[in-house]
């Protein structure tokens, strides 16, 4: 009997009106282990690997080593190290189309997912055919099936992102993401394969608003059987302090940047020194300092790194805490090159208007009222392209940074500057350790999923590998190489 026939006589057999669960075991019981038994036919046959590539690139692409591939219906080619694999899960390519005409994604996502992944996951697939197919599956799918075929899965996501790229429109399909993103976990607490991969698009497309439709919820749950390890975890979180930082929502970006440092484990990864030198700049625009340098809750080997990997911006951090503009303008001068080179030089700019800013509100601790010519005189612009004092003292009581007041009697009197009482009632210090209790106890529950997963960590001196990805569309995949040549200052900060 053809096994494909058996295949679709099953299918046709599953009772479609269970619970969500019910129809997720049926499909893993009576219909994978059919597919399954097509792939290990395929592997012993003559027609050797398929073009679905699980893990990997396709062969074609190894063998090449492009690395940028044309529009037409790729996103590029692969690190020569990677392999192509068979699926675990084969469709016959004859009722691959069957699939995506005749059945309701909602009901058979994993079909989908794999019929998907077996005929778009070539060079030559049609894009505008494959956006729209991941669209209706994206809107519709079962985050229980999706878990059936976790590799299959995290495939279809990469080649989302790799054709989205190639065409040069991160926009495309970001809400489908955003919805398969939510739709694994009813109270959407469960990080799913499509989190940090919706917030990477979001970050490239500038779409912030709707990145935080995702980080409104607490993430603090994963699991292992999706393919998802310990790194996930801390890129999404890493992409999420991003969003906030581009939505100038800074305290909840250090929040945010908080988790990936308190992270357990040793050694830390490159995410967590990344995470770390935005955290100590967020923390000189905010504070004026970085005196906290990292959570209490943060392992003594990152305290470690930290002295090794982000020396210039302790160095920064001094020169911006001794309060001398001289002092910071020659250090910003000599490192000013490596916070490009970060992606964190947008960052930094905003440090120096931040320090500014500083300057003059230090003087309503001195004085009640200060003339104008005396601010300009303790005033220095390090970069020499700002506004003029006068105009950032208005700035700033505009945006409500400076509670003060200009007086000038006639036009030929000198501007006074009036500062104005106005008492702190905000809880700050409650807020902030209503935060770290957060922390603490999102720092428990990850400790016991990373004791469970039992996934070890890069040593700092290898550079974190991108995520497996499917031929044709995938360029790369997962790490923080996604957004290779992305600079805070395309955030317009």
């Amino acid at each position: 009997m053809d096994p494909q026939f058996s295949f679709l006589t099953v299918l046709e057999s599953i009772d479609y009106d269970g619970t969500e669960d019910a129809v997720a075991v049926a499909l893993k019981e009576k219909v994978l282990p059919i597919l399954q038994a097509n792939a290990t036919a395929i592997t012993s046959s003559s027609e050797g690997s398929l073009n679905v590539n699980i893990t990997g690139a396709s062969a074609e692409s190894s063998r090449s080593g492009s690395k940028d591939g044309g529009k037409e219906g790729s996103a590029g080619g692969s690190r020569d190290t990677e392999k192509t694999l068979l699926p675990k899960y084969v469709i016959a390519k004859k009722h691959q189309d069957d699939i995506l005409t005749q059945t309701d994604p909602a009901r058979v996502s994993a079909l989908w997912i794999l019929a998907l992944t077996a005929k778009f996951g070539n060079q030559t697939a049609d894009i505008s055919e494959f956006f729209s197919n991941v669209n209706r599956l994206l809107d519709n799918i079962s985050g229980a099936q999706a878990k059936l075929v976790p590799e299959h899965y995290r495939a279809l996501l990469y080649m989302i992102v790799g054709a989205s790229d190639a065409i040069e429109n991160p926009n495309l399909l970001l809400r489908p993401l955003l919805n398969a993103a939510l739709s694994f976990s009813p109270s959407h607490d469960m990080l799913s394969p499509a989190h940090a991969l919706f917030l990477i698009q979001a970050l490239k497309a500038k779409q912030y608003k709707l990145a935080l439709q995702l980080l409104k919820y607490d993430v603090d749950k994963f699991d292992s059987a999706y393919g998802l390890t310990y790194q996930d975890h801390l890129r999404f979180h890493y992409y999420g302090a991003m969003v906030f930082i581009g939505m100038k929502q800074y305290e909840k970006a250090i929040e945010y940047l908080s988790i990936v440092l308190c992270a357990p484990g040793f050694p830390c990864s490159m995410v967590q020194i990344e995470a770390l030198k935005k955290t100590i700049l967020l923390q000189l625009i905010l504070y004026g300092k970085h005196a906290l340098r990292l959570p209490r809750m943060a392992n003594d080997f990152t305290s470690h790194s930290y002295r090794a990997f982000a020396r210039p911006y302790d160095h920064f951090a001094v020169a911006f805490e001794n309060g001398d503009p001289t002092v910071l303008k020659l250090v910003w001068n000599q490192i000013n090159n490596i916070f490009s080179a970060d992606g964190n030089y947008g960052l930094a700019l905003h440090s120096l208007t931040a320090f500014r800013k500083q300057r003059i509100q230090k003087l309503r601790k001195t004085f009640i009222t200060v003339p104008m010519e005396y601010i300009e005189s303790k005033d220095i612009d390090i970069l020499e392209n700002g506004p003029s004092t006068k105009g950032f003292v208005l700035a700033m009581i505009e945006d409500g940074d400076l509670r003060a007041k200009i007086s000038q009697k006639s036009s030929t009197s000198p501007i006074i500057v009036v500062f104005q009482d106005g008492s702190v009632t905000s809880s700050h210090l409650d807020e902030l350790e209503a935060k770290l209790d957060s922390v603490r106890l999102l720092n428990e529950k990850i400790a016991i999923a990373d004791r469970e997963v039992g996934q070890s960590r890069e040593y700092l001196s290898r550079k974190l590998q991108s995520a497996s990805a499917p031929g044709g569309f995938l360029s790369r995949g997962g790490g923080l190489e996604d957004l290779e040549g992305y600079d805070d200052s395309m955030m317009e900060l």
